[in-house]
């Protein structure tokens, strides 16, 4: 008789969640291996009297991919929510990207408006630093980037690459206060563990459990399909050094009798006088909540231990070991294994994306079988 087709998955946030709902329903038995005593990793929220918060930072579900909406949207309830984020300079709260119409109001605007005459035609890709100089001038760059960039990834901006700035820094001048342009923007109504959760439900979990590749022996039979979606570093026991990560840890404060108590649920804080680097307010995204006494606001001290964001140095010394790990893991031959999402493949994507490599992952399983 033919042995039913089965596969594990190692890590239950949204991408392993998301390649686990998709096997299961190509008629995989899924195991899922978390090593938190919850699921849904960095994207978990929380609640507390009635209103959302977030442990782990502000996620805003954003995309172009029509078919990732559908599949998100299929497995909980989504509310529009255009995400808006503002930086404080000074007494100035400016929108973020910035806006040429609003930079009159800093008292540097007769510097600002020279430099910007003479910005060049295109920006220096040498570096992060080098970019953001190149895009917005000396004094702004000094103002709105370089001291919040020192603060949350501790290093100088020209020791980080240039693709940090990818879809994060602009100088804007059509008016659109967005951060982000898809056609797909919202939040879940009931908070991302409810999707997570969703996503789970036809796989068997265990939690509480961090796998290693040295556990595949006892964990597996020789030729089921691993998704890993753990930082390859952890996964291989840390056997050609650890990956560079930056870490941020949330403060959250319930303030009783308030409804709103921020411009914007995000507010960027680049003034190095203030440790944390940014606070969110989550009641934000519910717009049915803002008439609610009561919020949540955070605030994010980065420096961490825990493993938020690779660290894309200019030098390109964390890509390389990480390709060092991909290379182990392509030499593995007693079980296929397949690397999705933002820790497993140390890379700075959205949540879409991280969907995405959860059904692509799914995909490939599907057809080797």
């Amino acid at each position: 008789m033919k042995a039913p087709k089965s596969c594990v998955v190692v890590g239950a946030g949204l991408t392993g969640a998301t390649a686990a709902s998709e096997l299961a329903q190509q008629g995989f038995q899924v195991r899922v291996y978390e090593q938190a005593d919850v699921v849904g990793g960095h994207v978990r929220s929380e609640w507390i009297r009635g209103i959302p918060y977030e442990p782990h930072g502000a996620h805003i579900f954003h995309t172009r991919d029509t078919a990732v909406w559908q599949l998100v949207s299929k497995f909980t309830d989504f509310v529009p929510y255009q995400h808006r984020v503002t930086i404080r300079v000074r007494s100035h709260h400016l929108s973020w990207p910035l806006q040429r119409c609003e930079l009159p109001q800093l008292e540097e605007w007769s510097e600002v408006e020279q430099e910007l005459a003479s910005l060049p035609h295109k920006p220096d890709s040498t570096n992060f630093g080098t970019y953001c100089r190149s895009l917005m001038g000396e004094t702004l760059y000094n103002l709105c980037v370089r001291n919040y960039t020192l603060k949350q990834w501790g290093r100088a901006p020209e020791e980080l690459s240039a693709s940090v700035a990818a879809n994060r820094v602009e100088l804007r001048d059509d008016g659109y206060r967005g951060l982000f342009r898809d056609p797909h923007q919202g939040w879940p109504e009931r908070g991302y563990a409810d999707l997570v959760e969703a996503l789970l439900e036809p796989a068997e979990i265990h939690l509480g459990q961090q796998i290693t590749c040295s556990d595949l022996a006892q964990l597996t039979r020789p030729g089921e399909p691993v998704v890993i979606t753990s930082a390859l570093d952890d996964f291989f026991s840390g056997e050609l050094g650890p990956l560079e990560w930056r870490g941020v840890r949330l403060e959250s404060k319930f303030i009783p009798d308030v409804r709103l108590a921020q411009s914007s649920m995000v507010v960027n804080e680049p003034d190095l006088a203030v440790p944390w680097t940014r606070t969110i307010e989550t009641k934000w995204a519910l717009e049915k909540l803002h008439d609610t006494p009561g919020t949540v606001v955070m605030r994010e001290y980065p420096g961490a231990s825990a493993k938020h964001y690779p660290v894309p140095d200019s030098a390109g010394i964390n890509r390389a070991l990480q390709a060092s790990y991909e290379a182990k893991l392509a030499a593995y031959t007693r079980n296929p294994l397949m690397a999705a999402g933002r820790l497993a493949t140390y890379s700075y994507i959205n949540m879409d994306q991280a969907v995405r490599q959860g059904l692509d992952a799914a995909r490939h399983i599907v057809e080797a079988h």
